[in-house]
C-alpha cells in the first residue's frame, strides 16, 4: 500500500496539480485493482514485477495511518534495491516509466487531495487467483503453499512468545524452514516460479519476522531465530 501524505506548499498557493516530486512513488508500489487486469493480460506489467502481501501480513494502512495486519490479500508493484520504491519509478526524472498504462491507484492518486485514493484502500483488489485465472498448475501451487506455509497470527505473536518463549519460537523455526523448503523445491522445478516467486508466494516468512524483533541466522542446514533479549540454547 502506498503511504499518502498531503504535500506542503511553501508558496502559500493551493496545490491543484502533481508537482512530479516522486515522493508517492518512493513510498511503495501501487496495489492492483480488478480494473487493472487488462494491463496484466496485455503483459504491459509482467508478473515478475509484482509482489503479494498475504492476508494478515503487517503493512502500512493509509486510512488508519498505522502499520497493521492486512484484512485481505494485496498484489502490488514490487520495490527495487531492497526498498519499497516502485520498480517503475525513474529517480533521474522523478517520472514513471509505465505512465501510459499505470494502474488505477496511480491514475487516481492526488497527494494534495487523497480522499479518492483512500477510498480504494483494500477494496476491489486483484488476487493471485484472479491473475492466474486459467493457469491451473500455478493456481494449485499457490493453494498448496498457503496450506503448507500459513502465516502466524502477527497480532498475538509477541504475547505468545512472552507466555511460552521456547515453544513459540521453536514453532516459528519450523514454519520458516518449511517455507524455505517449499520455495526451494518450487523454484528448482520451474523457471516461471523462480521469476515470479514474490508474486506467487510473497516474501519469505523469516523476512516478515524482522520487524517483530527477531534475528535470523543459519545453523547447519536450518534457519534459527533469536528474539530480543531471550536467551536460547541454539546448539
Amino acid at each position: 500500500m502506498v503511504q499518502l501524505h498531503k504535500t506542503s506548499n511553501t508558496s502559500g498557493k493551493e496545490q491543484t496539480a502533481c508537482k512530479q516530486c516522486g515522493i508517492c512513488c518512493t513510498k511503495g508500489g501501487a496495489a492492483l485493482h480488478r480494473t487493472d487486469i487488462s494491463i496484466l493480460r496485455k503483459k504491459l506489467i509482467p508478473r515478475r514485477d509484482l509482489i503479494t502481501l498475504r492476508k494478515g501480513e503487517f503493512a502500512h494502512n493509509p486510512v488508519s495511518d498505522k502499520v497493521q495486519a492486512t484484512s485481505t490479500e494485496i498484489v502490488k508493484l514490487r520495490g527495487t534495491n531492497g526498498e519499497w520504491t516502485c520498480c517503475y519509478y525513474n529517480p533521474s526524472t522523478c517520472g514513471c516509466t509505465i505512465y501510459a498504462h499505470r494502474p488505477l491507484a496511480c491514475r487516481t492518486l492526488r497527494c494534495w487531495d487523497p480522499q479518492e485514493s483512500l477510498a480504494l484502500v483494500e477494496t476491489d483488489l486483484l488476487s493471485r487467483m484472479n491473475i492466474l485465472d486459467g493457469e491451473k498448475v500455478l493456481q494449485e501451487l499457490v493453494i498448496q503453499y498457503e496450506e503448507a506455509c500459513p502465516l502466524p497470527d502477527f497480532n498475538v505473536l509477541s504475547l505468545d512468545i512472552r507466555r511460552q518463549p521456547e515453544k513459540s519460537i521453536a514453532a516459528l523455526e519450523d514454519q520458516i524452514n518449511a517455507d524455505v523448503r517449499f520455495r526451494d523445491r518450487a523454484v528448482q522445478d520451474s523457471t516461471t516460479v523462480a521469476q515470479e516467486e514474490l508474486f506467487l508466494f510473497g516474501r519469505p516468512l523469516f523476512q516478515l519476522l524482522h520487524p517483530f524483533g527477531f534475528t535470523v541466522f543459519q545453523s547447519g542446514n536450518v534457519l534459527r531465530l533469536q528474539w530480543k533479549g531471550i536467551k536460547r540454547n541454539t546448539s
